[in-house]
């Protein structure tokens, strides 16, 4: 059943599909959350939900995106944009709210699963605008295991390639150069090189009560003691929030701050149905997340995406600012989140030359869920 039919089938049939007032929309909306969907049969899938911290802290300079914001709110319980009957063939666009809140119901009955190990696969793509003018576009494959007080990583970057058949052509017509020089704002030299050849695979292994970072370092029994309530998770995470960005000293508000903790909460961590899904109606309060409607994410997977739009500043250099639109893609039929993007809205910094609406980094889940035996 598609969202808007969910929504749909809880309205009362005597009411017809005429207009109806503010209150009784929202009662309504309200109504089908709290529905379950009908049952039916399951293969035995693990869930997917995002990227593990542990062993990307080696993609952190390579991929992070540096973002911050404005704003905060208050938690509505159900969207506030009417739901529109739909002509034959035509598609519906969700408000961010609806789409969060419709993840949200399906996130909280997801089946409860157990496992020695959280095991993640995913893909991580970045655009690096090459001094000579072109784009490369490089990929790092990252697999994780996490247990209590111990992690194992491998990660292996792919060869830089030309983004487009333009830059190809720019690229080959500068002699199609194997390391390419990659201007970096605010850094010392100034330079970076990428590669055309790839890497070898890196492993590693180490040990630490903290696995992930929401806000702060957590634990996995940090995870499994989370609110399990939207405004009480809310307040647990703005605990340790001081007005600025979760890495440096940037300014960073609080709409900001949240979507981009708790997105890494809904796909990174290996936390609750009932956690997972608080998360997404507290992003379903921010006034500044926005619906974006369908996207195809890097691995040609379609599915629904919301987004904030945040400042950039790389490596606090002033002279480069940008503007960026981070979003996070949810399946709407699963409720799961199939990864994270950052948008270029107004070029700067790193992506100076990249033209608005280009996507210039992003992080796909490829699998993740409970494991009892790893690779390595």
């Amino acid at each position: 059943m598609n969202p808007i039919d969910e929504l749909r089938a809880a309205r009362p049939a005597h009411l017809g599909d005429g207009p109806v007032d503010e209150e009784t929309r929202r009662a309504e909306l309200a109504h089908a959350m709290a529905q379950g969907r009908p049952a039916r049969r399951r293969r035995n899938l693990r869930p997917v939900w995002g990227l593990s911290l542990a062993g990307a802290a080696a993609a952190v300079t390579a991929f992070a995106v540096l973002t911050a914001g404005t704003g905060g709110g208050t938690a509505p319980r159900a969207p506030s944009q009417a739901l529109t009957q739909p002509k034959a063939g035509e598609t519906v666009k969700l408000s961010a709210q609806e789409v969060l809140l419709v993840a949200a119901s399906r996130a909280e009955r997801e089946p409860a699963t157990t496992g020695r190990f959280w095991h993640t696969e995913s893909v991580d793509r970045m655009l690096f605008v090459a001094s000579a003018g072109y784009v490369m576009a490089q990929e790092q494959r990252i697999r994780t295991w996490v247990t209590a007080g111990e992690q194992w990583s491998e990660m292996r970057t792919l060869a830089a390639e030309p983004a487009t058949d333009e830059d190809r052509a720019r690229w080959e017509a500068a002699g199609s150069p194997k390391e390419v020089e990659i201007p970096v704002p605010g850094k010392k030299g100034g330079m970076r090189l990428v590669t055309t050849e790839a890497g070898k695979p890196y492993t590693g292994h180490h040990k630490s009560r903290y696995a992930y970072w929401l806000g702060r370092n957590v634990t996995l029994a940090d995870l499994a003691s989370l609110p399990e309530d939207e405004a009480g998770l809310k307040a647990w995470l703005l605990e340790h929030y001081e007005g600025k960005d979760t890495e440096g000293d940037r300014p960073m508000g609080e709409d900001a701050w949240l979507f981009r903790v708790s997105a890494g909460l809904i796909t990174d961590m290996p936390v609750s149905a009932k956690v997972r899904g608080a998360a997404f109606r507290m992003l379903a309060a921010l006034p500044s997340v926005t619906s974006v409607g369908t996207v195809i994410d890097s691995q040609g997977r379609k599915g629904t995406a919301v987004s904030i739009e945040t400042d950039v500043k790389v490596n606090n250099a002033d002279t480069s600012r940008g503007v960026v639109r981070d979003r996070l893609i949810i399946d709407e039929e699963s409720g799961r989140a199939l990864g994270r993007e950052s948008v270029v809205v107004r070029p700067g910094g790193l992506w100076a030359g990249l033209a608005p609406g280009t996507v210039s980094s992003s992080s796909a889940v490829v699998e993740a869920g409970w494991s009892d035996t790893r690779e390595r």
